[in-house]
């Protein structure tokens, strides 16, 4: 009996350290909204990564005509960094690529973003295209979402719409929020 208690006990902790994470089926949405916002763009084909907020891959998609190697790591990349830094790949790069006016950052501030890049293995990346999702009650950080394919801005737009069309969309938040590309054509929107 003490055993059982014990057990029911270890289950309600360990459902207390899990916390909310997205599923199969809306990471599969959110990817595959993304992939149609390209289309609808007509932006050069994308490759899509879901990663859960652990940066475990949840799902993985490429358009027909996207090269798989380099594209498939870079979104990984650009999703792993939103997990790692938990902030967009955008405003990571910002944060040791540029100064406060713009100006390029001092040596110092470059060499501590080339040794994380070194400690990550490679698997961060420091331009537009990761976001972070959220949920919306409390701003846990729910998974990420990272786009290669076509410019920086488009695989942002798209992952952002990507979560714009999923199914709890009303339940998450991004980061960035708002999108930044001026190439969207606006009769296709």
């Amino acid at each position: 009996d003490s055993f059982a208690r014990a057990g029911k006990k270890r289950k309600k902790e360990m459902s207390i350290l899990i916390g909310k994470s997205l599923s199969l089926k809306v990471a599969d949405e959110i990817a595959s909204a993304a992939i149609s916002a390209a289309i609808e763009q007509s932006f050069r084909p994308i490759s899509v990564v879901v990663l859960d907020s652990a940066g475990h891959s949840i799902v993985t998609k490429r358009m027909d005509g996207c090269p798989g190697t380099a594209y498939e790591k870079i979104s990984h990349a650009k999703a792993n960094t939103c997990v790692a830094t938990k902030t967009c790949s955008r405003e990571y790069g910002n944060k040791y690529l540029k100064g406060k006016n713009g100006e390029p950052v001092t040596p110092d501030v470059f060499v501590r973003f080339v040794n994380q890049i070194g400690i990550l293995d490679g698997k961060i990346a420091g331009f537009p295209g990761g976001i972070v999702i959220r949920h919306a009650d409390g701003g846990e950080i729910v998974g990420a979402v990272g786009i290669s394919g076509a410019a920086g801005d488009e695989d942002e737009y798209c992952a952002l719409m990507g979560v714009k069309d999923c199914s709890i969309a009303d339940e998450l938040i991004t980061e960035p929020a708002e999108h930044s590309c001026k190439t969207l054509n606006k009769s296709k929107m």
